[in-house]
């Protein structure tokens, strides 16, 4: 259910990824044979529709109901005999299937069994090169570079590579007439995909690819409400930011090494749990249109001055962990399980930590207004990645699609459990709920990743049984799906969007002094301008001539 992230693609680069659109792994790098030419792709004046989503309704019924935006929760798997199909007539075309995948597991053996018996079940067979998470950019260059491009690539949404517009227009097929609109009706697993979670694989008006599905929701004031209770006598519910600032100093005890809030540092900056609190404030979701379509800027704001300011406020107070500007989430989050801290922004997958200390859960902090009334959540890029497929024949693309469709069953369907069980007395033993993995399945299905070319949407179901997580989870998405703050130029393409990184990382450290007391509001203002002439009017002018030509 979770991703975790090591070296180069950290969590902190997931998170700033989901709220700042789709980034730049690195420096530029060879787009060989691309017609481009290596300059900035042309902002097309066409868009193809979202694939119609079509939800399916049969199968087990789920202990906590969802919806397109929250997650049905499943306690315990279904019984065999509640398993209804989902995939009919052929799927392959007895072509090898190669693919390139991100992985954060030891590689599976050689010899896989797993694979092999999908392949049987799917008329295909799989040569898929498995990349580990923190070398997933240099390879993905060196890749896409050499022109060995295998026929499924993973295209990860919160760090998208060099010029994937001129990429992807060059190298991978426009997958628009197969599945905009009412057309991904003829793969019904994959119209069974939220909405949402297409927008990250149309690029430029194009759908690119296939997304894996993550719940809309942003980042979460993860917290121990279990301390804070006992610290307060109440559970953690402010209404305001004078309530949120009392809860705050009501827990912290600097002397017993207690604090309420852990943020963290990073490349571009530290983190200041903005994300929460400048939703607070009204901060918009990096940017925010006018009813007349004018553009604006989150740095641009007096929501994002007035953050700056609450958020040196608070560690005034001496409730940030005094290790913020330089904390790791890593380290960040074994604070929270010690009770170090009792706050700490993550992302929703942390609600299900299975590393907990057994007998403690996690809650979310549900946002509210800085002056009372309804809160904000910034809504993601409700994918973790997409499966592109290289350019070619129109037969191939349709017999990729339907094998994609196949991986792509949702929970409680055969062909989900045949992803996550394999073959019985193989790879799993049992059946239903009582369904055990074997050490041969444990070695091979999930290093195998096949769910990174096809995956159902995720439901809020785990292994190992954490009911009053899985709860928690649920009751904090049902509180906070109608705060769900969308990107206004989330979908549309900016050619200087992804050349903006030093000028904002400049801005955030001038943002930063401000916070620590080493700066006054004065440079935070001058160096806001200087951020909006380098970076945020040509974005600005992309962006609106974007919106302008495709909608």
């Amino acid at each position: 259910m979770t991703d975790t992230t090591t070296g180069g693609l950290s969590r902190r680069t997931l998170i700033s990824g989901a709220a700042f659109g789709l980034v730049a792994l690195g420096a530029a790098g060879s787009l060989t044979g691309c017609s481009t030419g290596g300059n900035a792709a042309t902002i097309s004046d066409q868009v193809a529709a979202l694939p119609t989503y079509v939800p399916i309704t049969n199968g087990p019924k789920p202990d906590l109901p969802g919806n397109g935006v929250v997650q049905p929760v499943y306690y315990s798997y279904p019984q065999d005999s509640e398993l209804f199909t989902s995939v009919t007539g052929k799927v392959g075309d007895g072509e090898k299937t190669t693919g390139f995948v991100v992985t954060y597991a030891a590689p599976p053996p050689a010899q896989n069994s797993f694979l092999d018996y999908v392949g049987g079940l799917t008329d295909t067979e799989y040569d898929l090169t498995f990349v580990p998470g923190d070398s997933f950019a240099a390879k993905f260059a060196t890749m896409t570079a050499g022109n060995d491009i295998p026929g499924i690539v993973e295209f990860l949404t919160f760090a998208m590579p060099p010029r994937f517009p001129q990429l992807l227009d060059a190298k991978f097929a426009d997958l628009s007439e197969h599945l905009s609109g009412d057309a991904v009706k003829d793969y019904p697993n994959l119209a069974n995909i939220p909405t949402a979670s297409w927008r990250s694989a149309r690029i430029n008006g194009k759908i690119y690819g296939v997304p894996e599905h993550r719940p809309p929701f942003g980042s979460v004031m993860i917290c121990r409400p279990d301390l804070i209770e006992q610290l307060t006598g109440a559970a953690p519910a402010p209404k305001d930011k004078d309530e949120f600032t009392e809860l705050c100093t009501a827990v912290t005890d600097a002397k017993a090494g207690r604090y309420a809030i852990a943020g963290q540092g990073g490349a571009s900056g530290v983190d200041w749990a903005y994300d929460f609190i400048g939703a607070t404030f009204g901060v918009p979701n990096q940017w925010a249109m006018s009813k007349g379509g004018e553009l604006t800027h989150k740095n641009e704001t007096d929501a994002w001055l007035e953050t700056l300011s609450y958020v040196k406020k608070l560690w005034n107070l001496g409730v940030f962990h005094p290790d913020t500007p330089s904390l790791e989430s890593a380290k960040a989050k074994t604070y929270i399980n010690n009770g170090t801290v009792l706050m700490h922004l993550d992302g929703i997958s942390a609600l299900l930590d299975v590393s907990m200390p057994k007998g403690i859960v996690t809650g979310g902090i549900v946002p509210f207004g800085a002056t009372g009334g309804p809160g904000a959540n910034y809504q993601g890029t409700s994918s973790f990645s997409f499966a592109a497929l290289k350019k070619t024949t129109p037969e191939r693309i349709r017999a990729q699609l339907r094998l994609i469709d196949y991986l792509s069953a949702p929970f409680g369907s055969k062909e989900a459990f045949t992803l996550t069980h394999g073959e019985k007395g193989v790879h799993h033993t049992g059946s239903g709920p009582d369904a055990t993995l074997t050490k041969v399945g444990e070695q091979t299905i999930n290093a195998s990743a096949l769910y990174r070319l096809g995956a159902g949407p995720q439901v809020l179901n785990t292994a190992v049984r954490i009911d009053e997580q899985l709860r928690q989870s649920h009751q904090y998405q049902t509180k906070t799906q109608d705060m769900l703050v969308k990107n206004p130029v989330d979908g549309f393409y900016s050619p200087s969007a992804a050349a903006t990184a030093s000028a904002s990382t400049a801005f955030n450290s001038v943002c930063n002094d401000y916070v620590l007391g080493r700066t006054n509001l004065a440079k935070v203002k001058a160096a806001r301008a200087t951020w909006v002439s380098a970076a945020g009017d040509k974005m600005r002018r992309e962006y609106s001539e974007a919106i302008e030509k495709q909608s």
